[in-house]
């Protein structure tokens, strides 16, 4: 009977999990470049049952015979971002950058990403798909979390603190791009292409860090990818399919609360019969 109680509540555990990745999902449905994450369920392996010291004629090996096998639950193996994209929307802000890379080939059976590095505070180099970027009061082109943008060298990307700015489909970010005699180009914005986007590991506010060998920057974009001025990546979250996986989960939470209960009662009847 407790071995029941054990699968009800690693499944009660692991929903909760499940429900807490959903929610999470949902509460950055407006966030810039946010990647959806997907929360993948495993039963645990299975045991195999014997009966010992059975008789010498039983058609199995002698001193044990099989009788079954038994499931131990389930747990979440992992979470599992996806980096499909999301839509494109138009914005009023000029330093607003959208990747658009549908179009690239997969390679080696893996769908590649293009990403935008940044700095934090530490000096370690992060990917990104929020393109929303401000200038601080140093003139320099960061996040709205205060990540540091980088340019194709791996260099902080200096713009100044006036000026209309004008950023093209290769990245480039072009100051009085309207004034031939002020026209300048400032440098051009640095991006990664990362052939299997799950090797990333997920940080907060949007950003991936990647293990091992920091990938090269990008002299020029890929085939079939470009950079859109006045638009942002919204998140790839479903909000309908994100809802309904939630009411989904609650009815299955629900499901092995009452069977936990019901093992409860049982329980509680046992103990009555013993003290009589």
């Amino acid at each position: 009977m407790l071995r029941g109680i054990d699968t009800a509540a690693s499944g009660m555990i692991a929903l909760q999990r499940r429900q807490e990745a959903l929610t999470n999902n949902l509460a950055n449905i407006e966030t810039p470049g946010y990647k959806k994450v997907d929360s993948t369920l495993r039963a645990f392996p299975e045991m195999l049952l014997e009966r010992i010291n059975d008789s010498k004629n039983s058609p199995n090996p002698p001193g044990y015979s099989w009788i079954g096998s038994m499931q131990q639950g389930v747990y979440v193996q992992e979470n599992i971002s996806s980096f499909l994209q999301g839509d494109l929307v138009s914005t009023d802000n000029p330093l607003d950058v959208a990747i658009n890379d549908r179009a690239i080939p997969l390679q080696n059976s893996q769908k590649p990403s293009l990403f935008f590095t940044v700095t934090n505070a530490a000096g370690e180099t992060r990917y990104t798909r929020n393109g929303r970027f401000t200038v601080d009061e140093a003139g320099q082109l960061r996040t709205t979390e205060g990540f540091g943008v980088l340019n194709k060298a791996g260099n902080l990307i200096e713009i100044g603190t006036g000026g209309d700015v004008s950023i093209s489909e290769k990245g480039e970010i072009i100051l009085f791009p309207d004034d031939p005699a002020k026209r300048q180009i400032l440098g051009q914005i640095g991006l990664v292409l990362i052939e299997n986007p799950n090797d990333l590991i997920k940080e907060g506010n949007g950003t991936f860090r990647l293990e091992g060998d920091t990938p090269a920057l990008l002299a020029e974009l890929p085939a079939g990818a470009t950079l859109h001025q006045k638009m942002i990546e919204k998140s790839n979250v479903d909000p309908t399919m994100t809802m309904t996986s939630m009411m989904e989960n609650v009815r299955l939470y629900e499901a092995n609360q009452k069977v936990l209960q019901a093992y409860d009662r049982s329980l509680e009847l046992l103990n009555s019969i013993g003290r009589v």
